[in-house]
């Protein structure tokens, strides 16, 4: 239950920066929300089948990867921050295939243990209270409201 509960509470994370990334780069904003809103759902899928871990790693390294690069040349968000979520990118995709050598520790007796997948979530939860933290110390704009709410939708 509180997998599900995390992984939905993104959603509205993902929204925000949409709106944030299509002012600057729609390409960006594009992959970056296709590829958050493929983070939720392989990511919960993959917190019950082992077998869609490596997926759900690849998909988290395409959102960071794409978000940072995208923060580090336009300065949406903090341009640090922009380098942390892209090197956590690249280390989220590189785990997608170290991910199946966690499965064979379970299986092949000594094989070294690397819980790639543990330690992902781990540096996901940590990242979205920075980006809960950079978000509210940034100047929002226009999603402070809809536009119905700042009058924008005049005549309809």
């Amino acid at each position: 239950m509180l997998i599900a509960l995390g992984y939905g509470l993104m959603l509205p994370a993902v929204a925000i920066l949409h709106v944030r990334h299509a002012r600057v780069r729609e390409s960006g904003a594009i992959l970056a929300t296709v590829a958050g809103t493929a983070v939720v759902a392989v990511g919960l899928a993959g917190s019950v089948n082992v077998d869609l871990r490596p997926a759900a790693l690849l998909v988290l390294g395409m959102w960071w990867w794409t978000s940072g690069k995208l923060w580090v040349e336009t300065r949406v968000l903090p341009t640090a921050f922009g380098v942390i979520t892209a090197g956590l990118g690249l280390f989220a995709i590189v785990g997608a295939f170290l991910e199946p050598a966690s499965v064979l520790e379970a299986i092949v007796p000594g094989y070294p243990a690397a819980d790639v997948w543990t330690a992902l979530r781990v540096a996901l939860g940590a990242w979205l209270i920075g980006l809960a933290f950079a978000l509210s110390t940034r100047s929002g704009g226009s999603e402070g409201g809809s536009s119905y709410h700042r009058g924008g939708l005049r005549g309809a």
